[in-house]
């Protein structure tokens, strides 16, 4: 028998705080908020454009993501080609980022070369070309990515539960980037026109992070500087609202596998019980040995993973149990859900709440460890208007959570007996099993 060294004592995580900036405003409204961060050599820049999906017109919703798409494709400056080959030469990657919230348009470079790329970020934003061509070739590409999109089970799940989550009038009902038949109508003169009534300096914030060798509000004072728009339009954000509850099977004859959605609308960042309901959706469905996975997966062995997650908004937000189950055991699989989802008589433990923390604040120094990680984490809390100091902040209301609070802040959000259910799977073997499971006002949708 092979004897083992007993295991050393793990220390706690030591104190740590998210960096802090230097902020500064241009004269055309643009703030800069730098984060030093030494031996970060690659500089990750985002451009953050208040500019909430429900700008965009009810029937050109996708406008904005095609407008973001195309950035890159050249510029008045640059054809595409041309353009790319710059970016290429340069060591630099530009991407863009779309939410509900706003617009992201990302730059990472190398240090060295970060003021040649920082004027070609800023000329694709302030510039684009917007070719007929490029705009209706992303728009083709988006309408085969949604068809992807439903095509494939999981996917078909989410963006079914957004809508059985989220009253039919809220953007967040719908997806991101648009659905068919309002992306089959963007033209490149929407984009341009979009292009040219939301990209602006004012309210806009420029994100940079990495180790400078030179000052970097200098460098985006004199690439952004004249950027002006006199005619930027500024739409502030419509809160979600919830839909009634819900129950629906997306019929996919003869499918082996159902996908299932089980959730209800939930809270944002701001309010006072995020973190005790980040602690107790973790040790519900957010760790491996987690409630629902104990059960559902290791014991059971109906899924090879389930999770409970809540995904807040800038304002609400919405929860989901999500998972992939043999269609023969989705019954069962919903009856032990719905059982283990109750915590009325087995409130969360001071082991679940510790362990749960110890791993949010634990992980949060490598999170962050890159220029990259600071500068989207910062992104996100711009978006979410959060301030700057939000994750210090939130590591503490983590570090203060207990059990009592956890199960109350739990207990207050899950009724495991209202929950919206959306399943993606053969209606045909699941329909008498999920109703016998307590779920009778299901549903029955054709997929397509």
């Amino acid at each position: 028998m092979t004897a083992f060294p007993p295991q050393p004592a793990i220390d706690p995580a030591g104190h740590w705080e998210f960096p802090t900036p230097v902020t500064s405003r241009l004269d055309n409204g643009l703030e800069v908020i730098v984060y030093q961060l030494p031996g970060q050599h690659v500089i990750a820049s985002h451009l953050i454009l208040d500019t909430p999906l429900n700008a965009e017109a009810r029937e050109l919703e996708g406008v904005a993501t095609i407008t973001a798409r195309t950035l890159d494709e050249g510029t008045l400056l640059h054809g595409g080609d041309e353009f790319a080959e710059l970016l290429e030469t340069e060591g630099a990657g530009l991407g863009v980022d779309v939410s509900l919230a706003g617009l992201q348009a990302v730059l990472d470079v190398p240090v060295t070369r970060l003021d040649r790329a920082l004027e070609l970020f800023a000329e694709a934003v302030i510039q684009p070309a917007f070719a007929d061509e490029d705009v209706n070739r992303h728009v083709q590409l988006r309408l085969a990515q949604i068809e992807q999109a439903q095509a494939n089970s999981a996917q078909a799940a989410t963006i079914a539960f957004r809508r059985t989550i989220f009253d039919a009038e809220s953007r967040a009902s719908r997806m991101n980037a648009g659905e068919p038949e309002t992306v089959a109508q963007v033209t490149p003169e929407a984009v341009r026109s979009f292009h040219r009534d939301h990209f602006g300096p004012v309210g806009a914030k420029l994100v940079m992070a990495g180790d400078f060798a030179d000052d970097p509000a200098a460098l985006a004072e004199r690439v952004f500087g004249g950027w002006q728009n006199p005619g930027q339009r500024i739409d502030p954000i419509q809160p979600a609202a919830a839909a009634d509850r819900r129950r629906l099977i997306i019929d996919r004859p003869g499918a082996v596998q159902a996908d299932i959605r089980l959730g209800g609308f939930g809270i944002d960042r701001t309010d006072p019980r995020w973190a005790d309901i980040s602690v107790a959706s973790y040790a519900m469905g957010g760790a491996f040995l987690s409630r629902l996975n104990a059960v559902l997966r290791e014991e059971k062995g109906y899924t090879y993973g389930v999770r409970m997650s809540f995904a807040p908004m800038t304002v609400g937000g919405s929860f989901a149990v999500q998972g992939s189950f043999r269609t023969d055991v989705v019954g069962d699989a919903l009856a032990q859900a719905r059982s283990l989802l109750s915590v009325a008589g087995s409130p969360f433990t001071q082991q679940e709440v510790d362990d749960a923390v110890a791993y949010v604040v634990g992980v949060s120094p490598l999170r962050y460890a890159t220029a990259d990680g600071v500068a989207d984490q910062a992104a996100t809390q711009i978006l979410a208007d959060l301030g700057q100091d939000y994750v210090t902040r939130n590591l503490e209301e983590l570090r203060a959570v207990t059990p009592e609070s956890a199960t109350r802040a739990y207990e207050s959000l899950v009724n495991p007996d209202d929950l919206s259910l959306v399943i993606v799977g053969d209606a045909a073997s699941l329909a008498d099993p999920v109703r016998k499971a307590g779920f009778e006002d299901v549903e029955i949708e054709r997929a397509g």
